[in-house]
């Protein structure tokens, strides 16, 4: 009895001395109030609808500064920690008793592993050791505690959505939330119509600048185009042509180069998996999608204004160009500085200067990155690092794409297939932009990674619950 309200309390403890914590450094009691509220949420209501609270909360948190220069989203991240640390608490709880009384804990079932455990422990533990060559030890393990927390909330996702009606909840609570937050960025940018192109047409708006805006809308589109090409099951078409239609418009509505090419190669990897028997649906879809594009060339100035944006990809005169290839050089600047384990977590936006002689007035509107994922990797974590990432997401790709040989259409294998695609774009959109560090992005990419695994062991299971039966 003991240990029953031992596993109660101590989730309760925890998350009491994050509050504090965070609260102390605080100049008004919002942090810590907002962190026992919502620890009242995890003792009551449990790991599964904080996940969803979660979601919902996203695309709408806002930016909080606390004393000493210390910012997070509320109340994404505060969320986001209390969530990890009870899971990780009550994790440790139920092994210890399991393992008294002799009985397998979750973790023990091969079906429900989370396969991807090793590489994203390492991953871990190598953004904590680079802190060896960083020049700040406290920004460091500072940014490493808070990536840490954004890693495992794909383990809590892999845990808590064990079913088909979690799986329901989660489409639930994340796409209205997000549909809103797409129709709200939508009206604002028609509102500075002038401003379309630029980041300060998004100050009114949920989403900070238009790479955050268009990959987070290309994570809900492509899992609405996934389901319209591969699941012919019963659903409701009506909502789900609504959703597309809502973040198609979005999606219409972002300037970002790097969205376009993202999309692209994920929409090219969608159409490869319809196979030869449905031709009707690749000429369909690609009919639309150039129909749609023609008109909305036709529109008064856009044809100019999209010409010149892509144009200006390789235009070095291009203020953004110009401070995006000198980040690029500065990160492999630092990589030759550190090649092995790097510079230390956060290290680029600590070392880096932009240099207004050269990018003019254009400047970061918050902390400074190495405009690619992949090179801020290899500048902060050295070699090390940079081949764990890659091996994050080589494992991903291939247990999905294995997934996809033995999953039948329907349901499930279009939820998969749209859960590659979104991974794939925000894979591509890190070769340019490095935005996981934020939580619009950093939640649905490692959300994503935990979600995978989870529907195709729920698929397995039903499969084999389904052949048993047929058997008796």
């Amino acid at each position: 009895m003991s240990l029953k309200y031992g596993k109660r309390i101590l989730p309760f403890a925890v998350c009491l001395v994050f509050g504090c914590i965070i609260g102390g450094y605080s100049d008004t009691p919002l942090p810590l109030l907002s962190l026992l509220v919502v620890t009242s949420a995890f003792v009551f209501l449990g790991t599964e609808l904080a996940v969803y609270l979660l979601l919902i909360a996203l695309p709408f948190s806002f930016r909080y500064i606390l004393s000493g220069g210390f910012e997070i989203q509320t109340p994404t991240e505060p969320l986001l920690g209390m969530l990890v640390a009870v899971y990780c608490v009550r994790r440790i709880v139920d092994r210890v008793i399991r393992s008294g009384i002799g009985v397998p804990s979750y973790g023990d079932k091969s079906e429900n592993t989370f396969p991807f455990s090793v590489p994203l422990c390492i991953y871990i533990f190598v953004t904590f050791l680079s802190a060896i060559n960083t020049p700040d030890i406290f920004g460091t393990f500072k940014g490493a505690l808070r990536a840490t927390a954004y890693m495992l909330f794909s383990v809590v996702v892999h845990a808590a959505i064990q079913n088909r009606t979690a799986l329901k909840r989660l489409f639930i609570s994340s796409f209205p939330s997000a549909a809103v937050a797409v129709i709200w960025t939508v009206i604002v940018l028609i509102y500075h119509i002038d401003a379309w192109q630029w980041t300060s047409a998004y100050r009114s708006a949920p989403f900070t600048n238009y790479s955050v805006y268009g990959a987070f809308t290309a994570i809900f589109f492509l899992v609405c185009l996934s389901r319209f090409l591969f699941d012919n099951s019963g659903y409701d078409r009506v909502l789900w042509t609504a959703w597309f239609v809502c973040f198609g418009i979005g999606l219409l509505m972002c300037f970002s180069r790097g969205v376009w090419l993202s999309v692209i190669v994920a929409v090219g990897f969608m159409l490869l998996q319809l196979g030869k028997g449905v031709t009707h649906k690749k000429i369909l879809f690609i009919g639309a999608a150039c129909l749609i594009l023609l008109m909305c060339l036709n529109l008064p100035g856009i044809y100019n204004i999209l010409v010149e944006r892509i144009t200006s990809a390789v235009d070095l005169s291009y203020a953004s160009n110009r401070a995006r290839l000198l980040r690029w050089g500065q990160a492999f600047v630092m990589f030759s500085e550190s090649p092995i384990l790097g510079n230390g977590y956060g290290a680029f936006a600590m070392l880096y200067e932009e240099d207004v002689a050269l990018v003019g007035s254009y400047t970061a509107q918050y902390q400074l990155g190495a405009h690619s994922e992949y090179l801020q990797v290899m500048a902060e974590l050295g070699i090390v690092g940079l081949g764990i990432w890659i091996w994050l997401n080589f494992a991903f790709l291939r247990y999905g794409f294995r997934a996809l040989k033995t999953l039948e259409d329907g349901f499930y294998r279009a939820i998969v297939i749209g859960l590659i695609a979104a991974e794939i774009s925000l894979m591509v959109h890190f070769t340019v932009n490095n935005l996981l560090n934020g939580d619009a992005i950093g939640i649905p990419f490692w959300g994503i990674y935990g979600l995978l695994p989870a529907v195709v062991q729920m698929a397995n299971r039903e499969k084999t619950s389904s052949e048993t039966q047929d058997g008796v």
